[in-house]
């Protein structure tokens, strides 16, 4: 009697459907497991960003002044434009840009024309001209903004 119970196969398309299932089914519990117990977004924040990136305020027009050569004067026409970092920086400078370029004009009027022709004369004037900004800048907004003064065009008559 034992020999005539024989076990019905099973399809081969069902045994895969159950396999299936329970793989899929094993890898829910899995992915849930690794959501639950992963810890919470307040604990790892994310660092500031840096507005660190250099942007330039070009001067809406050329200062032209007289400068002193020996024993005559000469009329020098400077183009400038300011570097500074960051977006904030930079619309803190365009808001006092009348203030930037009434310094600026003073301190180049106040050089000789020898500051004008050779390198080093040139990177002094830029250097003055750097120091003074942000001492003006400094009294007025408690920072200073300005990172560099680059001229980008220099005549002289």
């Amino acid at each position: 009697m034992a020999d005539d119970l024989i076990m019905p196969k099973v399809a081969w398309y069902k045994r895969k459907v159950v396999l299936i299932l329970i793989a899929v089914l094993l890898l829910g519990v899995g992915g849930a497991g690794v959501w639950f117990l992963k810890p919470s977004g307040s604990a790892t924040e994310a660092p500031p960003v840096v507005d660190n990136q250099a942007l330039y305020i070009g001067l809406s027009q050329p200062f032209i002044f007289p400068v002193v050569a020996g024993r005559r004067e000469r009329l020098v026409q400077v183009e400038v434009q300011l570097m500074v970092r960051g977006n904030k920086n930079q619309a803190e400078a365009q808001r006092h840009l009348p203030l930037l370029e009434s310094t600026l004009l003073e301190v180049f009027s106040g050089q000789s024309a020898d500051n004008y022709i050779t390198a080093e004369g040139k990177k002094t004037v830029r250097n003055e001209a750097v120091n003074e900004l942000n001492a003006v800048l400094t009294e007025e907004l408690g920072t200073s903004l300005i990172e560099k003064v680059l001229f980008t065009s220099i005549v002289m008559q």
